[in-house]
This record gives C-alpha cells, sequence and structure tokens, in this order.
C-alpha cells in the first residue's frame, strides 16, 4: 500500500432529490473546506450517474454512516441509480430540505451547491451547509486501505 491508502475518512453517501428523482452514491471523499461558512466538498467519479444529477442539482446531502451500515454502503457504493431506484431497497426518511438520508445514517449535512471543478478522473463539487443533524451519537464507518471498517 502507498502513503495515500493511509487517509482515512468517514463512509458517507452523498444524496440527491433532482425533480424528484431520489438517488444517492457512497463517497468517502469528503472534506471540510470553510468554518465560515461551513462548508464541505465532495469527490464524484466522472462516469458515475450521481455526478450527472450534481451537475444538475442546487443542493445535495452529505449523509454520514454509523459501523452498523456496512451492507447499506456496499450496495450505494456498487449499485446504478441509472437503472435502479436504491431508495426501494433500504428504509430512508426526507430531510427538512426535501434531501433523502438513508437509513445507517447517524448525522447528515444538507449542503447548497455554491460550486464545482475538474479534478482528474473525479468532479469535486463544493457546498454550504445548511443544516446539519445528528441523529445518533455514534462512531462513524470508516473507509480506509480500500475497505470499509
Amino acid at each position: 500500500m502507498d502513503a495515500l491508502g493511509k487517509l482515512y475518512t468517514s463512509t458517507t453517501i452523498v444524496t440527491v432529490n433532482l425533480d424528484g428523482k431520489l438517488n444517492g452514491i457512497t463517497v468517502a471523499w469528503v472534506t471540510r473546506v470553510s468554518w465560515q461558512p461551513p462548508m464541505v466538498a465532495v469527490s464524484i467519479g466522472k462516469t458515475r450517474y450521481s455526478r450527472e444529477l450534481l451537475d444538475k442539482a442546487d443542493s445535495f446531502a452529505v449523509c454520514i454512516l454509523g459501523k452498523g451500515a456496512r451492507e447499506i454502503a456496499e450496495y450505494f457504493g456498487t449499485v446504478s441509480g441509472r437503472t435502479t431506484d436504491k431508495f426501494k431497497k433500504y428504509p430512508y426518511m426526507m430531510s427538512e430540505g426535501n434531501l433523502p438520508v438513508p437509513e445507517g445514517t447517524i448525522a447528515y449535512l444538507e449542503c447548497e451547491k455554491t460550486g464545482s471543478f475538474e479534478a482528474g478522473d473525479h468532479r469535486v463539487y463544493v457546498g454550504t451547509i445548511r443544516r446539519q443533524k445528528v441523529l445518533k451519537d455514534e462512531e462513524p464507518l470508516i473507509f480506509g486501505e480500500h475497505k470499509l471498517k
């Protein structure tokens, strides 16, 4: 393993609601980028259907998964929303901002998309956090060394 593989992060599902079309994708590449205003950045592969939706959406949610959500993380990370409604398999709730929050989420951030840029084989989306909520006081599911822990 190289040094880059030593960067461990919380496993999240980034969700979107584009004109009633709900979708989500498992994402480990999420980071804070500003304290004031509070902002985050998420990195999505350019070939992903979620990238197409995020290009058109005004907002997205970053749903931080708990340790018991490994199966949900794997499902949202391997099944394409282009051909499957991922939210039919697992229960979810809608946030105050009308974004889907899947089962297994321990906390979430509702973000207004404020920009995006190309980064190699990914596109990075920057969002200003408009609302955030802790649902369960648990440790997050960690992504590192190419596996969920």
